[in-house]
């Protein structure tokens, strides 16, 4: 499968992407020997790649024995990306997508998304919580949007692997109440269409973990369990305590393993 949006094609004519992504200038994030995640701008305007070389038979038989499905492409992220905009959560656009060779382990592939700006990471947003509070209506309009995104995404078959603040990105003033938060880094991403529960507890203690260190209270995290249910809390803790125990154990593991999420 090959895909480029118009204004790619224009400017890469008679160009194949597999040969000239590689060798463009821009801002690297990430860069191991399967992987690169750079940023770069053309024609006025910024995009984001993640160029894959092929995971290599090593790589894919580690995590077969670990009973894990390997990510042998940027497939994983397309079909993520494409079904969150079914679902209505707001994330990247794709602005192109190629995909070629048939050895699993040698796979070349490649994914562009439109930047996303002006945003700010949620991490970054809220990292002065602690020290400078905000205002109540403020955080509690990211605790129910958050809460919100988490049901959609999760209710969908949707399971992040990597659910933490710094993969949603806000754009808008929370203050207003006109903001967007857009969820981004879908490279591992796990679609289900039943999605098994560990997984859940999986993400939502992430979230949890990574703003454990904003000082939130427990009538926040009590708002967001209320929100994620959709129901009281009296039914929450009927029916889904050990769900919701579940959570509390996983991060605060995460916490003692980790530390403070930076």
């Amino acid at each position: 499968m090959f895909y480029l949006n118009e204004e790619l094609q224009r400017a890469w004519q008679q160009q194949d992407p597999f040969d000239l992504l590689p060798t463009l200038d821009g801002k690297v994030y990430r860069q191991v020997a399967q992987r690169k995640t750079f940023q770069f701008d053309l024609q006025g305007k910024s995009y984001f790649a993640k160029f894959h070389y092929g995971v290599g038979w090593r790589e894919i038989f580690k995590n077969l024995v670990q009973l894990r499905s390997p990510i042998l492409s940027a497939r994983n992220e397309w079909e993520a990306i494409r079904h969150l905009e079914r679902v209505g959560v707001d994330t990247m656009t794709i602005a192109g997508y190629g995909k070629r060779g048939l050895n699993p382990a040698a796979i070349r592939s490649f994914i562009i998304t439109e930047a996303l700006q002006p945003t700010i990471s949620l991490e970054d947003y809220c990292r002065t919580w602690r020290e400078q509070p905000p205002r109540f209506a403020e955080k509690r309009r990211l605790t129910e949007r958050l809460a919100t995104i988490s049901r959609k995404v999760h209710k969908s078959g949707l399971c992040h692997r990597d659910y933490y603040l710094c993969h949603f990105l806000l754009d808008g003033d929370l203050e207003s109440d006109v903001f967007r938060l857009s969820l981004i880094d879908l490279h591992r991403a796990l679609i289900k269409r039943h999605l098994p529960m560990r997984w859940i507890v999986k993400d939502v203690a992430g979230l949890y973990y990574s703003a454990m260190h904003l000082g939130l209270s427990r009538k926040d995290l009590l708002r967001f369990i209320r929100v994620y249910e959709q129901a009281s809390l009296r039914e929450v803790f009927a029916r889904r305590s050990r769900f919701w125990q579940a959570v509390e154990s996983r991060a605060a593991a995460m916490y003692k393993k980790l530390g403070a999420a930076s």
